[in-house]
């Protein structure tokens, strides 16, 4: 094919882009890098409590990270299948040997885990479209995505750390058309980084794609040789020896190096049952599918568009907060015309350039990223709200051992994104093409082409970032009380907060307290169900789970956690270890069930003269009891 325009940058110049977009979509983040998170949903602090725990049990305690005593104390959790990311966790830790910032550790991976997105994701488009600058905006679609930009504004760093997805599909895909041990071994990296640095939803994911390239592959190399006879069957190039070698030396190193933490995880998710919510029913794939109207309405956030966007979601027409962080999947109206532009340029191909190596590979990502959009949508197309289409895919998702274990199918989008990247790239090279003809005209003013050039390059990218953006970006920035600092100086002992419920930033505080929790927040833990495996029964009642009116789930148990009947207790708490006790005077309000007199009533009780509960302290939104 004729060479396309583009411009003649390097890597560590487009590396330097990516870094200089990263600041204009966290804005104003990178003003507050060491004292501010990014994200509004809690799960931020939960994710530097795990980078503190990787740190404390392999540079302090010596020991394997993936079981913790410091929460649900007595008995303990494994964290083989949480959100671990021991990737991240151990680039964290080796900042926060230094730094002591834990904040300032999550912001440097974030940063990182951006810039890698985009970077990797260019390297695969370029490695088909061979355009740069094209394969810049494939990129920029992908790591800035918007439903990775609300993956982050959710502070849930290891679904933004997606890296690992271009990463293998690059070289995955480099194994078939060339098979080593160099091509085997990074595609095995690859996979390592989308399981360990990410989530273990995208090894279900790139499971899905490999078995898809696969048959693609094989389907397709068998109508083109036309040949049906049995021999031919097992003749099939993607049956060769040499690949299915390398293929093989790809799965095994895997394997090998995940076994430490693969083998454990295989064993609490398929021989430990009713201690993990791994396997949702499909109420949860069904609350966060894509719907097919936010492919082409921008989200919410995003200012630029934010009367035309409010008058969609907060008229009940389509009411985002239905879906979920997985349904934010707005395709961008700039990036959609340069998707229509590939689509019909990639029939020409084979017929005008005679490419068939490009045409085929561009046929395949179209192709994969309806196969993917369509798994988005599963288990019932929603094309508005609660109005719905039948979807087969219901049954793939309650039966498919893979597939079922993706517990918001709404993600499948983010790999979506990245094949949607690519064909984006591809028109945009069709679209400089035509206009490398047009400025034949202007033959002897290469100034003003190249200007043009500059122009339509700058257009592009202003309108692809205005349906992206999501400035101001949301950024959490809670403050600890001195109350946790004064624990943290008092004698070792177990501790239970009040409200005794879930929450990412109580988890983050025992991060300076540094003492076990009765009690916590562990993602893919059932809360509820697993202190109803621990606690008596005198504990719950029918209103042990409640529901807060912002549709977020705060999980009471009822009595334990409830300061009236803290002295009654008393007794038990002793007796599994709980020395101290967190009241959070601010959450005690009528959001959660507590009337204002009756709380305070109940708090002059405990502190009362003679009570057997002493105060460490009292500040306005926290008080700290200890046991005698």
């Amino acid at each position: 094919m004729k060479k396309s325009f583009h411009l003649n940058v390097s890597n560590i110049s487009i590396v330097f882009l990516y870094f200089l977009i990263w600041v204009f979509m966290t804005y104003p983040l990178i003003l507050h890098f060491s004292s501010i998170m990014p994200g509004n949903g809690g799960d931020e602090y939960l994710m530097t409590w795990f980078f503190w725990e990787f740190y404390r049990s392999v540079f302090i305690l010596h020991k394997l990270p993936y079981f913790t005593h410091l929460a649900y104390y007595p008995h303990g959790i494994p964290l083989y299948v949480t959100t671990d990311m021991p990737v991240n966790a151990l680039i964290a830790s080796i900042i926060y040997f230094f730094t002591k910032n834990l904040i300032l550790a999550f912001n440097v991976i974030f940063l990182s885990a951006s810039i890698l997105n985009a970077y990797f994701a260019y390297l695969l488009a370029e490695d088909t479209v061979h355009s740069k600058t094209a394969s810049f905006f494939a990129g920029l679609i992908f790591a800035f995505s918007p439903i990775l930009i609300e993956q982050a504004r959710w502070g849930d760093i290891n679904i933004w750390s997606a890296y690992g997805i271009p990463f293998y599909i690059l070289f995955f895909n480099r194994l078939y058309k060339d098979p080593n041990i160099k091509n085997a071994l990074l595609a095995a990296l690859g996979l390592f980084l989308a399981t360990y640095a990410g989530f273990y939803e995208f090894t279900a994911i790139l499971f899905l794609y490999s078995v898809f390239f696969i048959l693609y592959k094989y389907i397709s190399n068998y109508l083109i040789y036309k040949k049906f006879s049995a021999k031919e069957f097992l003749n099939n190039p993607i049956l060769n020896k040499k690949y299915l070698k390398y293929l093989s030396v790809m799965i095994l190193s895997f394997a090998a190096v995940s076994s430490p933490l693969l083998l454990p995880a295989f064993y609490y998710v398929y021989f430990k049952p009713n201690l993990l919510n791994f396997n949702p029913n499909l109420f949860w794939s069904k609350a966060y599918s894509a719907t097919v109207i936010n492919f082409f309405t921008p989200p919410f956030f995003n200012r630029l568009l934010l009367g035309f966007t409010k008058a969609l979601y907060f008229n009940g027409i389509y009411p985002l907060m239905y879906r979920g962080a997985n349904s934010v999947d707005f395709l961008g109206y700039i990036p959609i015309i340069f998707f229509i532009i590939a689509v019909i340029g990639i029939k020409k191909i084979k017929f005008k350039y005679n490419d068939n190596e490009i045409y085929n590979e561009l046929k395949f990502y179209l192709y994969a990223f309806i196969l993917f959009v369509l798994m988005s949508l599963s288990p019932l197309i929603h094309i508005v709200n609660n109005i719905r289409v039948f979807d087969p895919f219901v049954y793939l998702l309650d039966i498919m051992p893979v597939i079922k274990d993706v517990q918001e199918s709404g993600r499948y989008m983010i790999i979506g994104y990245l094949f949607f990247g690519i064909i984006c790239a591809y028109g945009i090279k069709i679209f400089f093409e035509f206009i490398e003809r047009f400025n034949l005209k202007f033959q002897g003013k290469n100034g003003l082409r190249y200007f043009l050039n500059i122009f339509l390059i700058a257009l592009i990218f202003v309108g692809t970032l205005a349906g992206y953006s999501a400035y101001p970006f949301e950024m959490r920035s809670e403050k600890v009380s001195k109350g946790v600092y004064v624990l943290k100086k008092e004698p070792y002992g177990a501790v239970m907060i009040v409200p005794f419920m879930q929450g990412g930033f109580k988890m983050y505080e025992q991060t300076i307290y540094d003492k076990p929790m009765l009690g916590g927040y562990i993602i893919r833990y059932g809360f509820h169900d697993l202190y109803k495996k621990y606690l008596p029964e005198r504990f719950y009642s029918l209103k042990g789970i409640r529901y807060n009116g912002n549709g977020i789930n705060q999980i009471v148990i009822n009595r334990l956690g409830n300061p009236a009947d803290l002295r009654h207790n008393i007794i038990y708490l002793k007796k599994i270890g709980v020395k101290y006790i967190i009241i959070k005077k601010n959450l005690l309000s009528e959001e959660y069930g507590w009337k204002k007199k009756r709380t305070e009533d109940v708090l002059k009780g405990l502190i009362a003269e003679g009570s057997i509960l002493n105060v460490i302290y009292n500040g306005k939104n926290i008080m700290i009891l200890s046991l005698e």
